[in-house]
C-alpha cells in the first residue's frame, strides 16, 4: 500500500488527528474541569450570599418602609409645625404631657432599631456581592446613622466635635436604639413612654426637644438632611404611595429656613457611594436648589 494512495492519506490523517485529539483532550480537561469548578464555586457562593441577603433585607423590608412612612409624615409634620413648639419640654411640664415629643422620639427609634436589626441578620453574611439594588439598599442604611453621628455633618461650622450637644457619640446611639427591642420584639409606644417615665432615652428626648422652634440650629439642619434622604429611600423601595415628587421636595426645602448642610450631607452621600443614584440625586438637588 502506497503512501501517495488518497485512502492512505485519508486513514493517516484521521489517525493523526484523533491522536492530537485525545492528546489535547487528556491535558487540556484536567485545567478546563479544574477552571470549571472554580468558576462553579465561585458562582454559587455569589447565589447563595445573594439569596441570603435578600431574604434578610425581606424579613425587616416591608416594616422598615412602614416606619420610615411614619417618620417621614411626621418630619413633614414638623417641618411646618416646629414654630409651634409642640416638641419643646418647658420646665415643669411632664413627659408625659409631651405626647408630640415623645411620639417623635419613638418612631425615630423604631426606624433605626429596624435597620439595626437588618444590619444584624447581614453581620456574617458576605453582602459585597448583592445586587445593586440590595447593595444600595444597604448603603441607606449605613448612611442614615451617620448623618446623626458622625461629626464630619458639621465641618466648617465650628461645632465643639467633644460635646455631643448637636449629635450622639456612636457607641451611645447604637446602645439606645438597641434598646428598643424585647428579644425580637420591638417596644409598643405605651412601653417606650414608661421606659422614658423611669429616665430611659433622656438624652435622646433632650436632643429633640431642643430642636429651636426657629429652626435655625444644627440639630434642624442634620434632621432636616435626614428627612430628604429619608425620601428618597421610599422612593427608591417604597410603595408608589409612599413617594414624594421632586416639585413636592422643592417646595418643602423652600418653606423652611435653608440648611447650611448640604455640601456636608452631599460629602456623606459620595463616601457612602450612594451619589450616582437617581433618587438620592434628586432629593438633594430639591433641597440644595432653594
Amino acid at each position: 500500500m502506497e503512501l501517495t494512495d488518497p485512502k492512505v492519506q485519508s486513514a493517516l490523517i484521521a489517525a493523526a488527528v484523533t491522536i492530537a485529539t485525545l492528546l489535547l483532550r487528556a491535558i487540556t480537561k484536567p485545567i478546563w474541569e479544574r477552571n470549571f469548578y472554580k468558576f462553579k464555586l465561585e458562582n454559587d457562593y455569589k447565589y447563595d450570599q445573594r439569596k441570603k441577603v435578600r431574604e434578610a433585607i425581606s424579613t425587616y423590608k416591608v416594616p422598615l418602609l412602614n416606619s420610615a412612612e411614619s417618620l417621614n409624615h411626621r418630619l413633614w409634620n414638623f417641618s411646618r409645625n416646629a414654630p409651634e413648639a409642640w416638641h419643646n419640654q418647658r420646665e415643669g411640664e411632664s413627659i408625659s404631657e409631651k405626647y408630640y415629643l415623645l411620639s417623635f422620639c419613638y418612631r425615630f427609634l423604631i426606624f433605626f432599631s429596624l435597620c439595626r436589626k437588618i444590619d444584624l441578620e447581614l453581620i456574617y453574611l458576605d453582602s459585597t456581592v448583592s445586587t445593586k439594588k440590595d447593595l444600595d439598599f444597604l448603603k441607606y442604611l449605613k448612611l442614615f446613622p451617620q448623618i446623626f453621628s458622625d461629626i464630619e455633618i458639621f465641618e466648617g461650622t465650628g461645632y465643639n466635635q467633644s460635646v455631643d450637644t448637636d449629635h450622639f457619640f456612636s457607641d451611645e446611639f447604637r446602645e439606645f436604639v438597641s434598646k428598643m427591642s424585647n428579644g425580637e420584639k420591638l417596644l409598643s409606644y405605651s412601653e417606650f413612654r414608661k421606659k422614658v417615665e423611669e429616665k430611659e432615652f433622656t438624652h435622646l428626648i433632650t436632643y429633640f426637644s431642643g430642636i429651636s422652634a426657629n429652626q435655625s440650629c444644627l440639630r434642624w439642619q442634620a434632621l432636616n438632611s435626614f428627612h430628604f434622604i429619608l425620601m428618597a429611600f421610599l422612593n427608591d423601595y417604597g410603595y408608589d404611595f409612599q413617594k414624594t415628587s421632586k416639585q413636592k421636595m422643592s417646595d418643602l426645602a423652600k418653606s423652611v429656613p435653608k440648611n447650611s448642610l448640604v455640601k456636608n450631607s452631599d460629602a456623606f452621600i459620595k463616601r457612602a457611594c450612594l451619589n450616582k443614584n437617581k433618587e438620592v440625586r434628586n432629593a438633594m438637588s430639591a433641597l440644595s436648589n432653594v
